[in-house]
């Protein structure tokens, strides 16, 4: 045994040395009728996946590989090694086991039931299936980077909030699929989980249905885009002070979990280089730029679902009427799909999803309490999402990655159509400033909305809060098609809206009408794609409605800075310039009532309070009169400010609040000035109380109230600049209400991925902050430090190239390749 060990570890050096000698004596012994002996030695495999990570300042590692696969294994290695636990978690919420991982509650069963029938197999292999080469090599490459870190990590060694979890575990390219697929849905079915998974036909006699209070309240301001939201500014030539593009991009999402942001930088030499940041999981850059293009995107008003109301037949809960293409009236059948999910302690818990041709079944009662439940009326609703039949976003953001110019950029979005829910704001180094919504989009045109919701009232209750319904008893209201779209029943490129100009466009997440004022888009959309599916009475274009104060608050900047108004100098933007304005947190909303509230408390202080007693608001007018009307850490006042506007909610009552309404010719300035009356003087009553019976100065500074925590520093305090959209703040900051200490903390969601791009001669100029940082390891370095910057609105320069990377690089790069 001895010898053979020997052997086993000499045996390549003795045929090394043998063929040396026998070639060493070919010539010798070879005659004419012997070949001469050729042997060779085959060089070791190359490995599967290859990649070298630079980490520069702040934690942001730059991915070189030759090609996709190394691509995506470089960035799974390292966005792993940053932040596995919350996508390990989103992992286990994916596949459907999150009962049993991490807490056996009734919304977790239900979501277990939900994506364990959404993500079966096959509609994984399905999403796979349609990645082009390069992208599901740069999927298999991330998740063999992930489970490459975790492997050599350990689990009990990685961010001690997961460590030892039997749920962290290496992933395969169906745990990102199923990940995908879930993504896919924010804007349709995953606002519908509980009415999904609830829905059932009339129970029989003796059985109970599902009660309300294990259904979540249904939230359609997710869908609208009426809380937090996100602005970017695509700055053309006409108005920089370089004559290149300048794109500003403030996206707003939450700060824990999935939808947090990562930023990266991806290079394959010769074939892409590209910087940015994206959404945990995702291979290549959401938002970001390259040589040639910078982009951001805002979530869009636009619907991506439909429901359909089901005219039942009477004696089968089952079936439903269906009058066919043909005039024929057919008999339809809803069918059953049992889902299996396994819980603690080897329990199981078995479920159903009801489906109809469109799509699954709704317990609509539960979206809407004045709508009939399942069978009421012989009725029941069905709904259907274009973004769950879209597997083409990851190829899309490829596509994007390796743009050239604005107008190659829309191409190539045209050409896919594959973004789900989001608008998309660019420029070009030449000053091509560009706003599109070219998204998924059900294909469902004015005439057609209007016909299929008809004079039904349930469809009309419905449209009346935001949701689209049409008639689901006749395939004249199926959604149609266009034949430039790549997916049966979206509109194709050609029927949605996008704005290309040299001189600027922006979005604050409103529908598209007003990117620029200067230059509306005012041709007939479908309805779907904005925020108020009806139009608004007496308006000469279907989309004129009013904007949102902080879209109002971010064209105004613009138009300041280009009028010279701003006090900043000059008339046209610079980098520095429009990060100022970025961050000047002024609150439009004051700007718009302010002088009218305190001249009401001049004439008289007394407020009444909602109790019925009164309050004296003489120093809190004092107070009022000197804030800077702004949210910054040292604004004074802004606190009781945002407790009335609250309270008052402009946006909410846009009709009673205003004296001068809504004009669609001056859609920027109106409405504007504050109808006076008693619930605006108790809203500002109740907000002096409030914050006197927490014993907090009126007068106390916006920073030492709202602040984020570093826990893993001691539990520094980190004060924060920003507020409410629903003040026109432009740089959003969500905070829960004021705690028993009148603290705005944690923060909630709020500025992510904010970027400043332009270009020199050299190639592109990008400074950021990501407002959470790179980590959310608490004992992770990059955990805080780059919040701190965004506290003290010092951004950070972003190195692109290999010199800016090699001297900005902490540590030796990390080669990675098996």
């Amino acid at each position: 045994m001895q010898f053979q060990k020997i052997r086993k570890y000499r045996l390549p050096m003795l045929i090394a040395a043998t063929l040396t000698s026998t070639l060493g004596l070919t010539g010798c012994l070879n005659d004419d009728n012997d070949p001469p002996i050729n042997i060779v030695v085959p060089p070791p495999p190359a490995p599967e996946f290859a990649a070298e990570i630079t980490r520069t300042q702040f934690g942001i590692p730059h991915i070189t590989a030759q090609d996709y696969k190394g691509l995506g294994y470089g960035l799974g290695y390292a966005f792993a090694s940053d932040n596995i636990c919350s996508f390990a978690q989103e992992i286990v919420v994916a596949n459907g086991t999150s009962a049993l991982n991490l807490e056996a509650s009734v919304g977790n069963i239900n979501r277990d039931v939900f994506y364990t029938w959404y993500n079966e197999p096959s509609r994984r292999q399905a999403l796979l299936g349609m990645q082009e080469p390069q992208v599901r090599d740069a999927i298999i490459g991330y998740a063999a980077g992930y489970s490459r870190y975790l492997r050599d990590t350990g689990v009990d060694n990685i961010d001690p909030a997961c460590a030892g979890e039997t749920w962290v575990t290496e992933i395969d390219e169906m745990d990102l699929a199923a990940v995908y697929n879930k993504g896919n849905l924010r804007g349709g079915l995953s606002n519908f989980v509980a009415p999904i998974v609830l829905a059932a036909p009339p129970a029989p006699s003796g059985n109970s249905a599902p009660s309300k209070r294990d259904v979540p309240a249904f939230d359609m301001t997710r869908i609208n885009v009426l809380e937090g939201g996100s602005n970017a500014y695509a700055l053309g030539s006409d108005v920089t002070e370089n004559g290149s593009g300048m794109l500003y991009g403030n996206p707003h999402e939450p700060w824990l979990g999935v939808q947090r942001f990562y930023e990266f930088h991806l290079t394959i030499p010769g074939e892409i280089d590209v910087m940015g940041a994206a959404q945990q999981g995702q291979p290549f850059v959401n938002i970001g730029f390259n040589k040639d293009v910078a982009w951001s995107h805002t979530v869009s008003t636009a619907k991506r679902f439909t429901l359909y109301q089901l005219q039942l037949m009477p004696d089968n809960p089952l079936q439903y009427q269906y009058l066919n293409e043909a005039g024929e009236t057919e008999q339809r059948d809803i069918s059953k799909v049992e889902v299996s999910i396994d819980l603690p302690g080897g329990a199981a818990h078995t479920g159903a999803v009801y489906l109809s041709h469109f799509g699954p079944m709704l317990a609509a009662n539960f979206v809407n309490g004045a709508l009939p439940a399942w069978g009421t009326f012989n009725l029941a609703f069905a709904i259907r999402d274009a973004s769950s039949e879209n597997p083409r976003a990851i190829n899309q953001w490829h596509s994007m990655n390796k743009a050239t110019s604005s107008q190659d950029l829309l191409d190539r979005m045209k050409t896919t159509l594959g973004l789900p829910f989001v608008n998309t704001i660019a420029v070009d180094k030449d000053g091509n400033a560009l706003y599109a919504d070219l998204s998924t989009v059900p294909h469902v045109t004015s005439a057609k909305f209007a016909s299929c919701v008809g004079a039904n009232p349930a469809l009309q209750a419905l449209v009346a809060v935001g949701i689209p319904a049409l008639d689901g008893s006749t395939a004249a209201c199926e959604w149609g098609s266009d034949a430039d779209s790549p997916q049966a029943g979206i509109f194709g490129g050609g029927n949605l809206p996008f704005l290309l100009n040299t001189s600027y466009s922006s979005n604050s997440n409103d529908s598209y009408w007003m990117s620029n004022p200067d230059s509306t888009l005012d041709q007939e959309f479908s309805p779907l794609l904005r925020r108020n599916l009806i139009a608004r009475p007496g308006v000469s274009v279907a989309a004129a409605s009013p904007r949102l104060l902080r879209t109002r608050m971010g064209v105004i900047q613009v138009q300041e800075r280009l009028s010279g108004e701003d006090g900043l100098g000059g008339n046209k933007f610079s980098l520095r310039k429009l990060q100022e304005i970025g961050f000047s947190n002024r609150n439009y909303a004051a700007e718009l009532v302010l002088d009218d509230v305190l001249a009401d408390c001049s004439a008289n202080s007394l407020m009444p309070l909602s109790d019925g007693g009164t309050v004296d608001a003489t120093q809190a007018c004092d107070i009022l009169a000197r804030w800077d009307r702004a949210n910054n850490v040292g604004s004074r006042g802004a606190h009781v400010f945002r407790e009335f506007s609250r309270s008052v909610d402009f946006e909410g009552n846009i009709e009673t609040a205003f004296s001068v309404p809504f004009n669609e010719a001056d859609p920027v300035n109106t409405p504007r000035g504050l109808i006076v009356n008693n619930r605006t003087r108790t809203a500002l009553g109740n907000a002096i109380v409030y914050f006197v019976t927490r014993n907090v100065a009126l007068d106390e500074q916006l920073g030492n109230l709202q602040f984020d925590i570093d826990v893993g520093n001691n539990n520094e305090r980190i004060p924060m600049h920003g507020g409410r959209g629903q003040e026109g703040i432009f740089n959003v900051l969500a905070t829960p209400r004021a705690n028993a200490q009148g603290e705005y903390t944690p923060v909630t969601a709020g500025p992510t991925y904010m970027q400043t791009v332009t270009w020199d001669a050299n190639g592109p100029v990008a400074e950021a902050l990501l407002g959470f940082s790179q980590s959310a390891d608490l004992t992770s370095p990059f955990n805080r430090d780059q919040t701190r910057r965004y506290s003290e609105k010092n951004w950070i320069a972003l190195p692109f190239s290999t010199a800016e990377i090699a001297a900005d690089a902490i540590g030796d790069p990390i080669q990675l390749s098996e």
